[in-house]
């Protein structure tokens, strides 16, 4: 399973939480998306891929656990 991160180079577009609402959201303090779920199962994983996919500055990434 994957672990999904958000760094500094968020613009905070809002795309991630459009793709996977119940997976990313955005700090509204600080201008930032960040992981407020982690995926459990390979279906809430691809949804959170399609989130990655979408980030117009790479600013998701993951690692594998």
């Amino acid at each position: 399973m994957k672990t999904f991160t958000v760094d500094e180079n968020c613009i905070a577009c809002d795309a991630c939480t459009i793709e996977a609402p119940g997976f990313f959201s955005m700090d509204e303090n600080e201008g930032l998306a960040f992981v407020s779920n982690q995926p459990k199962n390979d279906s809430e994983e691809k949804i959170c891929n399609e989130a990655l996919e979408a980030c117009p500055v790479e600013a998701i990434s993951f690692t594998e656990s």
